[in-house]
């Protein structure tokens, strides 16, 4: 439905919308959107359009010379609407199209804000899409990095890996070493032995005998001892003879008369030698006889009746 004034209300709308009209105009536009559905709804939609545009641009600060260009904006259009000449008011006796005395200065208004939001709006857009790329290059620096500790961690674990293998080989070489050590050493005791031995036996002054073997002996054995007159040492070479049985040593005794002195225990290898050197308590010359038994472990005050080899000296 469209009343007869409704050409004239449509150009107020904008104005009424706004809150741009004087009282009674006001109260006259309110009036006739109460009764004429086409000027209410284009006053709704004016509404609702002015409504949006606080949000078009978001909630963002803008730049400081936006703000002085916009309040420049506003202050003018103001001007300009106090500027025009004042005439008094007349009471119109006939409703006629109203002037723009008050349509200007809200669509400059309107306009001044949709400038500067739109300025704001791009400055803004163009400052996200500068965040974007920076957010973008940061993120693929920080998977970048994440990648090379990635490949540094599996480094180090690859190294220590490497370096506890090098720490075992490293302990059972050590191990392998204090072997081959304690075996060198008593290879080295075994040659100065020899070596004493053979010097023992090669001097001019050394005399040897045979000793005499027993029915306990084997058919095959044989003994053979080396001394120096006025000397305490002797030497004791054995060929033949199976190794003690267990529980039981061979033993070497030297006798001076009637008492019997434990010299010290031979043993016999797996070939069936055996070779002895050592320094009696007293010069060789001093004892009587040699003998050589088999006998208990634990037993060394007198030689058993287990005589394997004997000698007078």
């Amino acid at each position: 439905m469209t009343l007869p004034n409704c050409d004239e209300m449509i150009d107020l709308i904008p104005a009424f919308v706004l809150g741009a009209l004087d009282p009674d105009e006001a109260a006259r536009v309110a009036t006739h959107i109460a009764a004429c559905p086409r000027c209410r709804a284009e006053a709704e939609s004016f509404r609702d359009t002015m409504g949006l545009l606080p949000y078009a641009a978001g909630a963002i600060d803008p730049p400081p010379h936006v703000k002085r260009q916009l309040f420049a904006r506003i202050a003018a259009a103001s001007e300009n609407s106090v500027t025009q000449p004042v005439q008094q008011p007349q009471r119109r006796t006939a409703r006629a199209p109203l002037p723009w005395r008050w349509f200007a200065p809200a669509l400059a208004l309107v306009l001044a804000l949709i400038i500067g939001l739109g300025a704001v709006t791009f400055e803004a857009r163009g400052r996200a899409d500068q965040l974007a790329a920076d957010l973008a290059a940061n993120r693929q620096m920080l998977r970048s990095m994440e990648a090379q500790i990635a490949e540094a961690r599996q480094t180090a674990q690859t190294v220590q890996a490497q370096l506890v293998a090098s720490q075992r080989a490293l302990n059972e070489t050590r191990v392998q070493l204090a072997a081959s050590q304690q075996e060198l050493q008593k290879i080295q005791a075994s040659i100065g032995k020899d070596e004493q031995l053979v010097a023992f036996i090669a001097a001019p002054q050394t005399v040897s005998q045979l000793l005499g073997t027993t029915d306990r002996a084997p058919e095959e054995a044989s003994a053979r001892m080396f001394m120096q007159p006025g000397h305490n040492r002797l030497a004791l070479l054995i060929y033949g003879l199976k190794s003690a049985e267990p529980g039981k040593v061979y033993r070497l005794w030297l006798a001076k008369g009637s008492q019997a002195i434990a010299i010290g225990t031979v043993t016999v290898g797996p070939d069936g030698v055996a070779e002895f050197v050592v320094d009696a308590p007293e010069p060789m010359d001093a004892y009587d006889q040699v003998m050589i038994t088999l006998d208990e472990i634990d037993t060394i005050a007198q030689p058993s009746e287990e005589v394997i080899f004997e000698a007078n000296l």
